[in-house]
């Protein structure tokens, strides 16, 4: 996205720069309410308005943004949060797989019925 918009604003900077070198007439203002009479030149005072007028546009596009960060933020701590409960319940994990093991091993292995046997059971009756 910099990257576009370096595109677009090089030779932005670059036309408002020529047409400012252009202009080299001065206009004459005059504060009505103070009787001030201010001459400035016209290529001065484009070029300030220019990058007064790109600067408060940054500032209101990262005031703009605020929420995005702050939600990022919050995302971010939930996150880590969630990581953090990841690792103890892996490492529970972990822990009960070690038990499970211990358990393996030290019950001795029963041999298995067989399939048949266990239908063959099923309808076998039962004496108390």
């Amino acid at each position: 996205m910099n990257f576009i918009r370096s595109i677009i604003e090089i030779p932005v900077f670059i036309l408002v720069i020529v047409l400012a070198a252009i202009n080299n007439d001065f206009a004459k203002f005059s504060l009505k309410p103070f009787n001030i009479d201010i001459s400035v030149s016209v290529s001065v005072l484009m070029i300030v308005l220019f990058f007064l007028g790109y600067f408060i546009g940054r500032v209101d596009g990262y005031m703009a943004g605020a929420p995005l960060r702050s939600k990022l933020r919050e995302e971010k701590k939930a996150h880590k949060a969630l990581n953090k409960q990841h690792e103890k319940l892996t490492s529970n994990f972990s822990h009960l797989q070690q038990n499970f093991e211990h358990l393996k091993v030290s019950v001795p292995n029963e041999q298995k019925t067989p399939f048949k046997t266990k239908i063959a059971n099923m309808f076998k009756f039962k004496k108390d």
